[in-house]
């Protein structure tokens, strides 16, 4: 240690937790500890002595840890209200987000009388900052995808599909299992705190979801569940998606090929509307061939290949998806509010399901199809650059429905 200067520094409650935690896991002197610290071992000795009083404050955060000064806000009743339901919300393992922060801080500003408060992004921010809050977690591997059987048939087939329908008759359809009751696994929370989630529901509907490749059309659902008469159904006439039903909530080759079932079902819709459309869907045991069909021609795509070219795989149900659980926590945290029980029924969430259907956007769709693969005619002549800079469905999606979320929100 000869030779060595010290530079007397302030060092933020991270770094102090880090050497806690450094002298605690043994295997290094307190000597060595402090050296790669680059502190004295006398201010060492001082942080241990403060080690619970450190360990409290970190916990508590009742200001960024690594901040090494306090800034006040402008509007301190605001912020100290918001922080306070923040910390009651997260007591229940209930997930949070910034567009639901945002909501709640312009609710806050109007309780306290503030008219010349607006949340904007760069403000939660700031607050999340200072009051030591982070984002944490609380990918589905792909089978091997056969590249030679993909590029054959995007440059030999799909042409010729795609000559013989316009995009308003070219159809791709697949289902996805949803447990509806599962919260989603990301959220805000107090740095130093663990991220509790509650016991994870296995309870799990089907939903089938199929749309044209122009995205002007997006057929109703078609929703699987366990029981063939749920309780929440009594007294309901009508349900916005078509459900049926089986002992596993699977999609099965009865389901889909049954003479009242669905694939028949969209062929009677279209003979009625006289429309000659291709079905484009993967090759699973539930799909079996469909014999009898007059005006739907199903189409399969080719083995291991749909995770690459499904368009329904490429976003489109990835999008739902979000816009359910987007749709679920603002019912959530509107219970919480109101101090009302919140409980996932299997109506709430087919009411979810279909209003998240009906916030998948046209230009989400046609992306996704684009992502596979597939191109409207008259997007052959465009240059690749022009495509790439709208091929961001997700991304546009989760832009929008931001928008969207906080606008249900405030309206509530």
């Amino acid at each position: 240690m000869e030779g060595l200067s010290w530079k007397r520094k302030a060092l933020d409650l991270d770094t102090k937790y880090q050497i806690i935690q450094a002298v605690d896991a043994g295997g290094k002197s307190k000597t060595v500890i402090a050296a790669e610290f680059k502190i004295p071992k006398s201010t060492l000795s001082t942080i241990l002595k403060d080690k619970e009083a450190i360990i409290s404050k970190l916990q508590s955060a009742e200001y960024g840890s690594s901040r090494k000064r306090i800034r006040v806000s402008n509007f301190e009743d605001v912020e100290k209200a918001l922080f306070e339901w923040f910390k009651s919300v997260r007591s229940e393992n209930i997930p949070l987000s910034g567009p639901i922060l945002l909501a709640k801080a312009d609710e806050f500003s109007v309780k306290h009388g503030h008219t010349d408060f607006k949340a904007y992004q760069s403000w939660l921010e700031r607050f999340k900052k200072r009051r030591g809050i982070c984002s944490a977690m609380t990918h589905i591997e792909s089978s091997s995808v056969d590249s030679k059987s993909v590029d054959d048939w995007l440059t030999s087939q799909l042409p010729m599909l795609l000559k013989n329908y316009s995009p308003e008759n070219l159809f791709n359809a697949d289902e996805s299992g949803l447990f509806y009751k599962l919260v989603p696994q990301r959220t805000l929370h107090l740095k130093g705190d663990k991220c509790h989630g509650g016991k994870k529901s296995k309870e799990h509907i089907t939903v089938l979801t199929a749309a044209n490749i122009s995205g002007t059309e997006k057929l109703k659902l078609f929703v699987i569940g366990k029981s063939e008469k749920p309780r929440c159904f009594k007294n309901v006439r009508s349900l916005p998606v078509d459900y049926r039903s089986n002992g596993k909530a699977w999609m099965t080759s009865d389901l889909f090929t049954l003479t009242s079932e669905w694939v028949n079902k969209l062929d009677q819709s279209m003979r009625r509307q006289n429309r000659k459309v291709l079905l484009l869907i993967d090759n699973c045991p539930a799909h079996p061939r469909v014999p009898n069909l007059k005006n739907v021609t199903v189409a399969y795509l080719p083995p291991n290949t749909t995770s690459k070219i499904q368009p329904m795989d490429q976003g489109i149900i990835a999008s739902l998806k979000s816009n359910y659980r987007k749709q679920m926590m603002t019912d959530l945290i509107c219970a919480y509010d109101k101090k009302e029980k919140y409980d996932v029924t299997l109506l709430s969430a087919i009411t979810n399901i279909h209003q998240a259907w009906c916030h998948v956007t046209s230009q989400c769709i046609v992306n996704c199809f684009r992502k596979g693969g597939f191109k409207l005619p008259d997007e052959n002549d465009k240059d690749d650059s022009e495509l790439d800079e709208d091929d961001i469905p997700l991304a546009n999606v989760r832009g929008m429905w931001g928008e969207v979320t906080l606008l249900m929100y405030r309206q509530r």
